[in-house]
């Protein structure tokens, strides 16, 4: 049986969160994750963007550790992950609460001069930031440019990653922004 296009798209934002390649999870993934987008995109340690940047990330482990890791040990698997994730990416509480809000965050610090719109140049950074390959920012940004105005609003974003992480529709912006064209 073939995966689904969520199961799919849930492995590789399993792949991408997974820092030191080592096929599981744990709090180290997520506070690399949290360095990396700080050290591009709020590194001053103590202003508000940095700090919920680091929070954010810690949350995102909290509920993945808590819904996933059923034997305890501080690791969850990319079938642990998956799992979880996917039982969860319905309208309640779970893993889709807890990546929404963290789009946010997200959004916000990517937003450099805050004007309520992510650029084409700032969407670049998010993607280095998190060390994910710069071409699919490109046509991530292009398919999340849902009107065409060279700008992506906190909706655009945060429709994408709910799509990325719910839909089967391939030609739903958002479901590609890791690559994955098909499950």
């Amino acid at each position: 049986m073939s995966a689904s296009l969520t199961e799919t798209n849930l492995a590789a934002v399993f792949a991408a969160l997974d820092a030191d390649g080592d096929g599981h999870l744990g709090v180290h993934d997520f506070k690399t994750l949290a360095d990396r987008m700080c050290a591009r995109l709020a590194p001053d340690p103590a202003s508000a963007r940095h700090r919920a940047v680091q929070a954010a990330c810690a949350g995102w482990w909290e509920q993945i550790r808590e819904s996933a890791d059923a034997d305890g040990d501080g690791r969850v698997s990319e079938a642990e992950y998956v799992a979880a994730a996917d039982a969860h990416t319905g309208s309640g509480p779970g893993h889709l609460r807890v990546v929404l809000a963290l789009c946010d965050v997200l959004f916000d610090i990517a937003d450099a001069d805050e004007d309520g719109s992510i650029t084409r140049e700032e969407f670049a950074g998010f993607y280095t930031a998190s060390r994910l390959d710069p071409r699919l920012g490109e046509s991530g940004f292009d398919g999340l440019d849902a009107d065409g105005d060279g700008k992506i609003t906190k909706e655009e974003f945060t429709s994408g990653i709910r799509t990325l992480l719910t839909s089967e529709d391939t030609t739903a912006p958002g479901t590609w922004l890791l690559g994955v064209t098909s499950a």
